[in-house]
């Protein structure tokens, strides 16, 4: 029955752990008090001891402990002191946990002193074999507690022990000393230099001229476009000078062929039936001439930019049959068409 509770009190033990690790160190030095169940014929008795521990890593640790009890037989009442040394292997199950659980084992030696009127004495080899838990208690202090089953070679008998003591711990390397966290980039300030709404970051085309609608990437949005200047112009019978209010039309086609300097024009001239094919021939070439010579003479334009071919009454718009087919037919057409590329302004 005694076995029994210290087994229960033994598995709420063991149910406790959860929580952090304890601090680096090389060397425990452990007090002890506690209860010893016995198996025989003895009265349980109050125990203490003192260990040494030693760690191989993190798991492990190998421990030395010296112990006593004092007890008396349940029949007679002779006073029974025991002493105990071993030997212990501690594995920690987890060492990064609040409460760590552990499982021991171990051997050692036990000298039992019955002091009745003739004084007598056993030896025991011991077998040990248990489980507990540890908790830091801050700085170098550690709390343990466990129960230990101990089985006798000799004699055949199991007792029970439940311990709890106070661990020092020390001889830790010193933790390494963490470098400290680099300060924080400054904020990045983003730019817009043009100010077209991008980033610098961005802008494929810097110094966009203000006020030009943009991409994403700060280039101006180009629209192409078609430029298409017509000339046509009508005049008096038998007549190759231009009236004064055609001459807007021709200043027109001049400005646009300034503007763009890889445009050329062909002038075409041309007449109503009246007159004879070689006069008409020869006043609709007149009448080319004279727009051609407009082109450079009034607006300084290139003359080998320009044509000026005459097709007398062979192409009539017209009916020459009357006096208004006649007027539209006396004529100079001409026509310049640009492709260009427009910036899109905001």
């Amino acid at each position: 029955m005694k076995h029994t509770q210290v087994l229960a009190l033994s598995a709420v033990i063991a149910a406790l752990s959860a929580g952090a690790s304890a601090e680096n160190h090389k060397f425990e030095v452990r007090a002890e008090g506690g209860r010893v169940f016995f198996d025989e014929t003895l009265e349980d008795a109050n125990t203490w001891g003192l260990g040494f521990g030693y760690v191989l890593n993190k798991n492990w640790t190998l421990e030395a402990v010296a112990s006593k009890w004092d007890s008396e037989t349940q029949v007679g009442g002779v006073d029974v002191d025991g002493t105990q040394y071993r030997l212990d292997a501690l594995y920690n199950i987890d060492t990064q946990s609040l409460w760590r659980p552990y499982v021991a084992f171990g051997i050692g030696d036990q000298e039992r002193e019955f002091n009745a009127a003739t004084p007598s004495s056993e030896r025991d080899t011991l077998l040990n074999l248990g489980a507990g838990v540890k908790r830091s208690l801050g700085g170098n202090w550690e709390f343990r507690t466990d129960v230990r089953a101990f089985n006798s070679l000799d004699n055949e008998y199991t007792d029970l022990a439940l311990n709890a003591g106070i661990s020092y711990l020390f001889g830790g390397s010193p933790a390494p000393v963490k470098a400290a966290p680099a300060p924080a980039p400054a904020p990045v300030v983003e730019k817009d230099s043009d100010g077209d709404g991008v980033y610098d970051s961005k802008d494929q085309c810097p110094d966009t001229v203000r006020g030009l609608k943009v991409d994403e990437v700060g280039c101006p949005v180009v629209l192409e476009k078609t430029l298409v200047i017509n000339l046509d112009i009508l005049f008096d019978t038998a007549k190759s000078d231009i009236k004064d209010a055609y001459l807007p039309q021709v200043k027109k086609l001049a400005d646009a062929m300034t503007q763009y300097a890889n445009t050329v024009v062909h002038i075409e001239g041309h007449t109503d039936s009246q007159g004879s094919d070689a006069y008409n021939q020869k006043l609709s070439q007149s009448r080319a001439d004279a727009v051609k010579a407009a082109l450079v003479t009034k607006f300084g334009i290139a003359a080998d930019r320009i044509t000026a071919q005459g097709h007398g009454e062979s192409k009539p718009i017209a009916d020459n049959a009357t006096a208004e087919g006649r007027a539209q037919n006396r004529r100079v057409v001409g026509s310049v068409s640009v492709k260009y590329k427009e910036e899109v302004k905001k």
